[in-house]
């Protein structure tokens, strides 16, 4: 259900000046809190940013703590490596996540050349 929907059904539903029945009350209850379910289930769990700075030579690896625990495990972490430096050695790297846990993971950078970058890591973790 859309939040025009859920609205459509208060206006409907709970109108002023009229009786209210409780199962009218119910429903309009109910939509509201299976839309909050899915308003919730796609709020991303945590959000960051990593100095990763330049990558050893071929691999670097950073433990990214989180500020709390998480209820699971079982998420995706969507992130990006941002260029700060030279952008034709920023762009030699791609990285991997590894060892998700509900108090963090490891991003494993690698680099193609041996070249000096300046990066960071910008991250959002959502529930899967």
């Amino acid at each position: 259900m859309t939040k025009a929907e859920v609205q459509a059904l208060i206006d409907s539903k709970l109108a002023s000046g009229t009786e209210i029945q409780a199962s009218e009350h119910r429903e309009v209850e109910t939509a509201l809190l299976n839309y909050l379910d899915g308003v919730v289930a796609a709020a991303p769990l945590v959000r960051g940013t990593v100095s990763v700075g330049n990558v050893s030579s071929p691999i670097s690896t950073i433990v990214v703590p989180f500020s709390y625990s998480l209820d699971t495990a079982d998420y995706i972490v969507a992130g990006s490596l941002v260029s700060l430096g030279n952008v034709a050695d920023d762009t030699t790297c791609w990285f991997t996540i590894r060892n998700k846990n509900q108090n963090g993971f490891s991003l494993i950078v690698r680099e193609g050349g041996n070249f000096t970058q300046n990066l960071q890591f910008d991250y959002v973790v959502f529930r899967k």
